[in-house]
């Protein structure tokens, strides 16, 4: 395909929000659809694997429902859906491993995420049941929305180092969540998951390819996360500069190789935490934000020794664009230095996001990814994109 064809392909393409968030249609009595699609053209202009143009598609689609409103049974909600991706992407060009994109994976069409929720104790208690995303509602950053590279939302101190990535983006996993919020200002949640949402030791997308094959046991062990955080001056009214802090830590049951050659192990586990702080307000939500996050999982089984995250959002930067966000990133993450011959990739990301309307947002970006592949191998990257949202 040529590349003016892409991008005319990417502009007329509908949209999706990574961060779970989408426009529905709600007919009245608690029932909502949505529709959602995300095209992007994605550019390796110098350095990685080879040069070269990918296009990436992802169709998302389903139905949420209050079951109270619905069919009075109080406290249930409930969410079924699915989704399509498709392109060639870049991810071959870069040869990176955090991922240039956050949208690339297995072309498919797949079950995604569904499940059956109850809410008890007035509402500061909710249990989720069924195919859930661990990367929806654990480690997440609130202020990174307008970034492509997928380092800013399911960090790679979890996704390398557990299962065939964990239960994230784009194969959810059997699992139970619950949420404790006892005021609005704490939280604490727990979930644990199905060992391997690929069903496949070695990472084979095709068995699990339309997320239907759906297997507990057979020495996949378990994933599970926790997590407590802390949330200051989120009222609309708040006199204060709001910030979000989080600490939690993950683990996974299952037998890991021991680096430094000897016993394998039974199990591994990591810990990180986050902070997000506006640190200058202009009007309402108009302003400077700071975040910060960093993870650690032990060196003798961990491919991802610790990596950080850290940068900068500011929303309504410009006159006239008040919602328009932009944002610059820095990631950095630390092969094991048990793993002789490996070494550290680095990416750096501007990004910024246009709200055309609340249907229709463009994402262009800039990237640059050092030592591709953390090898020594490769040349540094500079990745260019575009990316465009429409929901229906």
């Amino acid at each position: 395909m040529k590349f003016n064809s892409i991008i005319l392909a990417g502009i007329l393409s509908l949209s999706h929000s990574t961060a779970g968030e989408f426009t529905t249609y709600r007919n009245g009595q608690g029932i909502d659809l949505f529709l959602d699609y995300t095209g992007e053209v994605m550019s390796n202009v110098s350095g990685g694997d080879h040069t070269g143009t990918g296009y990436n598609g992802l169709a998302s689609f389903g139905i949420e429902a209050d079951l109270g409103q619905a069919l009075g049974l109080e406290g249930v909600t409930m969410r079924l859906s699915g989704m399509d991706l498709h392109g060639s992407g870049i991810g071959s060009h870069v040869g990176d491993m955090m991922g240039a994109s956050n949208i690339e994976g297995y072309g498919s069409a797949r079950l995604y995420e569904s499940w059956v929720e109850k809410s008890f104790a007035a509402g500061t208690l909710s249990l989720r049941l069924g195919l859930l995303l661990a990367d929806e509602e654990f480690s997440t950053l609130d202020t990174t929305g307008p970034f492509l590279n997928a380092t800013f939302g399911w960090p790679e101190f979890i996704s390398m180092n557990t299962v065939n990535t964990g239960p994230a983006f784009y194969i959810p996993a059997l699992g139970a969540r619950l949420l404790w919020e006892p005021n609005e200002t704490w939280y604490g949640q727990v979930g644990v998951y199905d060992g391997d949402s690929f069903d496949s030791p070695v990472g084979d997308d095709r068995v699990n390819r339309h997320g239907l094959h759906l297997e507990l046991g057979n020495g996949q062990g378990t994933f599970g996360m926790a997590e407590v955080g802390y949330r200051h001056n989120q009222a609309e009214d708040a006199d204060g500069l709001s910030g979000t802090y989080k600490l939690g830590g993950w683990w996974h049951s299952g037998e890991f190789d021991d680096f430094r050659g000897g016993a394998s192990h039974e199990g591994i586990q990591g810990v990180y935490a986050s902070g997000e702080q506006m640190v200058y307000r202009e009007y309402g939500d108009q302003g400077l934000s700071l975040f910060v996050r960093a993870g650690f999982a032990p060196e003798d089984r961990s491919e991802v020794e610790h990596s950080f995250q850290v940068g900068a959002s500011y929303v309504g930067l410009f006159p006239g664009r008040d919602i328009d966000k932009v944002a610059l990133g820095l990631s950095h993450a630390n092969i094991s230095s048990e793993l002789p011959g490996r070494t550290t990739e680095t990416a750096v990301e501007l990004a910024y996001e246009y709200v055309m309307s609340d249907d229709f947002t463009i994402q262009p970006s800039v990237q640059w990814i050092g030592d591709p592949g953390a090898t020594g191998e490769l040349d540094d990257a500079l990745v260019l994109g575009l990316r465009v949202n429409l929901s229906f």
